[in-house]
């Protein structure tokens, strides 16, 4: 059987939806603790709608059935132009999947590179592996991984290792080390630069927020670390957890 690769329309918003809530129950299973919600289409069809008006998509049909899409948005990401497609933004329905979305992938790509985009990302759920190895053999690396775990307790601190809420008066730190980490990023075998970006009124924010805290981590009473926290849903995920942060 043929394989059309065409453009997205919204009348296959329905079908798609189904594919992506295929693919969430498929990794519920693995992963529990992810929101139950997302394995139902009609959770996921909204998120899609969303997408759709940020940026051209594709669909595979065969024998005139959707069998794959992927949709896409295009923002500013380390001050160049960027094509993103979320965990939500693609899906297949066929056992021959990695050739799928490599077909899909090349016609959706030569879009974004003709409208100047030349930097793609995609996010994929840890269990798709054929949508992993597809992207993969197309020169796709890890930029980086998000994870999930319950509120139990962790390790151990390691000794003369604090770990404290951060306040106000920590505001010169946490732009120290957010600072170092950008140089961090920046430098080899990364080689993610930054331009300037005046996040101090973010964190200036954050830290009045009773609700999303920023952790502190010192060694010895110098700071060596830090991480912020929010509450699940604010990202562009849908893979995530019921209450979580």
């Amino acid at each position: 059987m043929t394989i059309e690769i065409v453009g997205f329309d919204d009348d296959r918003l329905e079908a798609a939806a189904s594919l992506v809530a295929a693919r969430y129950g498929t990794e519920l299973v693995q992963k529990p603790l992810l929101s139950r919600r997302y394995q139902h289409a009609a959770e996921t069809i909204p998120f899609l709608h969303d997408l759709r008006n940020e940026g051209p998509g594709v669909a595979a049909l065969e024998d005139g059935r959707l069998i794959g899409f992927i949709l896409g948005m295009v923002s500013m990401f380390k001050g160049v132009y960027t094509a993103y497609v979320p965990d939500f933004g693609h899906g297949t329905d066929t056992l021959n999947s990695r050739n799928v979305y490599r077909d899909m992938y090349a016609q959706l790509a030569a879009r974004w590179v003709g409208s100047g985009c030349f930097t793609h990302n995609i996010s994929i759920m840890a269990h798709h592996r054929q949508a992993i190895d597809a992207f993969h053999s197309m020169g796709f690396g890890m930029i980086n991984i998000d994870a999930l775990r319950d509120f139990s307790p962790g390790p151990d601190l390691p000794p003369k290792i604090e770990v404290r809420r951060a306040g106000r008066r920590d505001l010169e730190v946490l732009m120290s080390l957010e600072t170092k980490l950008k140089r961090h990023l920046a430098w080899s075998p990364i080689f993610i630069p930054s331009l300037p970006n005046p996040v101090q009124r973010s964190v200036e924010e954050q830290l009045l927020d009773s609700d999303q805290p920023i952790w502190i981590a010192s060694h010895e009473g110098a700071p060596v670390g830090f991480i912020a926290t929010e509450y699940t849903g604010r990202g562009p995920v849908l893979a995530r957890s019921d209450g979580g942060v």
